[in-house]
């Protein structure tokens, strides 16, 4: 922090935002203990908690670990004391201070029960503990696993997809009604007997005199995070005395770069396929598909408004390379010192998710179009969907050659983001998408009265109307693009080495 003052504030900020909320949380959980018998919520509540901390690291893999036990080799530490000290670190932020303010909130609840009120702060301690324990324990085990390429791409599609069906699960639970009251009661006996739940239920047995089942809960409660201690210790132990590995590649000859024309568009051709493949950064764009078809038929069913999919995926694919540049980070000094043209550095990129992108966009074009049993909107919908992804490649071309921005680094967490290039992005993206979307409004004007008419014509006209759009803004995009390229190329590069 000491940095940047903009890190400093936003640290403090951060805080501000942390202190306030866990003050609420104990307000409100002192009041609610007050009025009724919220036990189950806490054995919820708090049980969600640790898994939060718990599973966190792996969603967080690839964010810089000020404390990665490497760094601190170097240093006269033993393994207890780097224990001791990476697991007091981790309270020492915004997160750390909601989960001490939440867990002093959870024993708030029982002040009306002395007896219970006891028992709470010693299960709030070890349910803070597990929980801390748990997520240094989890990050120790895990590195290792991550370290090789293979390891970071599975682990990077388990959380995209993870955090993808958030949304859908919602929509899910909302469809069915289930209230958060009835399912903390549901699940607060099961989650009582587990590590996460166990020290939050402590409280509730011991106010209802079932000492036998105190004394269980205690158990757990005392036994998980020791468990979790020696895993850690063992896991810290054997990263400390193994070298880190890096990862190589296995491929032979040249891979891709053999298999395109030996031209500066197929250098550019081959190296943004090879991103698309195994870059983090843009593989997530791919991941998130399934995701938009679920929560399209999630919302939609099998109505009108599915007939979106298609054109949906192509704006998202096609609009992806609005940052290529950027992305780019400063390995764009080699375009700059071959010299590359800007027509093949344009062409290439967009080729590159182009021909797979057109694939995938009319794949689910169909499907919409079958699941919603309307194949009379085949030229409407098809037309509007390969419009959008030509014309999205065309005008993000300019974009890319003309707006950069800090964005996160090729081998950090995609999900990071980067301090400074918020409102540059802001405007870039969003100047940009107005503009694709009054090039496109012509198309889908048309495409959406052809649909709802259900006129052969029109949806033939649409049809029609989309290619046409398509092809004149990807060609213009290209052209323009390329040219501005050319003229700013090394303005670009020095915006990109001063992030």
């Amino acid at each position: 922090m000491r940095r940047s003052i903009w890190q400093l504030i936003g640290f403090v900020i951060s805080a501000l935002y942390a202190l306030g909320f866990g003050l609420l949380a104990i307000v409100g959980l002192l009041f609610l203990g007050l009025r009724d018998d919220i036990s189950d919520d806490v054995v919820a509540l708090g049980s969600l908690l640790v898994v939060v901390w718990t599973v966190g690291p792996l969603v967080a893999f690839g964010v810089d670990d000020t404390f990665e036990p490497r760094r601190l080799a170097q240093f006269p530490l033993s393994t207890r004391d780097l224990m001791l000290g990476t697991g007091v670190a981790a309270l020492a932020g915004p997160g750390g201070l909601v989960t001490v303010l939440v867990s002093l909130g959870f024993v708030a609840a029982w002040v009306s029960q002395p007896v219970a009120l006891v028992a709470a702060l010693v299960g709030a301690a070890l349910g803070l503990v597990t929980a801390v324990v748990g997520s240094r324990a989890t990050t120790s085990a895990v590195r290792p696993l991550l370290e090789g390429r293979r390891g970071r791409d599975l682990m990077l599609g388990a959380t995209v997809v993870g955090v993808s069906l958030v949304g859908p699960a919602i929509v899910l639970f909302s469809g069915a009604e289930i209230e958060v009251t009835a399912l903390a009661h549901q699940t607060a006996p099961v989650l009582a007997w587990t590590p996460f739940g166990a020290p939050y239920a402590l409280p509730a047995a011991v106010a209802a005199g079932s000492w036998g089942a105190a004394l269980a809960h205690l158990a757990i409660a005392v036994a998980s995070p020791v468990l979790l201690i020696l895993w850690w210790r063992r896991s810290l132990e054997r990263t400390l005395v193994r070298p880190s590995r890096v990862s190589a590649g296995r491929g032979r000859g040249l891979g891709v770069l053999g298999r395109v024309p030996d031209s500066q568009l197929g250098a550019v051709l081959a190296r943004c396929l090879t991103y698309w493949v195994r870059d983090p950064r843009y593989v997530t764009s791919l991941l998130s598909i399934p995701v938009v078809v679920i929560l399209l038929v999630l919302f939609a069913g099998n109505g009108t408004w599915l007939l979106v999919g298609g054109p949906l995926i192509a704006w998202s694919l096609g609009w992806a390379i609005s940052t290529d540049v950027a992305l780019d980070s400063t390995a764009f000094w080699t375009h700059v010192a071959a010299p590359m043209g800007g027509a093949p550095d344009r062409w290439g990129r967009a080729l590159a998710i182009g021909v797979p992108g057109l694939v995938l966009s009319l794949g689910v074009a169909v499907g919409t179009l079958a699941y919603a049993d309307r194949w009379d909107a085949t030229a409407a919908v098809v037309g509007a969907t390969v419009g959008t992804l030509l014309a999205a490649l065309g005008l993000a071309s300019i974009v890319s050659a003309m707006v950069v921005f800090p964005v996160t680094a090729p081998g950090e967490n995609p999900f990071a983001s980067k301090q400074g290039g918020s409102l540059a992005a802001l405007l870039s993206q969003t100047v940009g998408s107005l503009a694709l979307l009054l090039v496109l409004s012509p198309t889908l004007v048309v495409a959406v009265v052809a649909i709802v008419k259900t006129s052969a014509v029109l949806s033939a006209v649409s049809g029609v109307l989309g290619l046409a759009t398509g092809v004149v803004a990807l060609m213009v995009g290209m052209k323009v693009g390329a040219r501005r390229l050319e003229d700013g190329a090394p303005e670009l590069l020095a915006r990109l080495r001063s992030f």
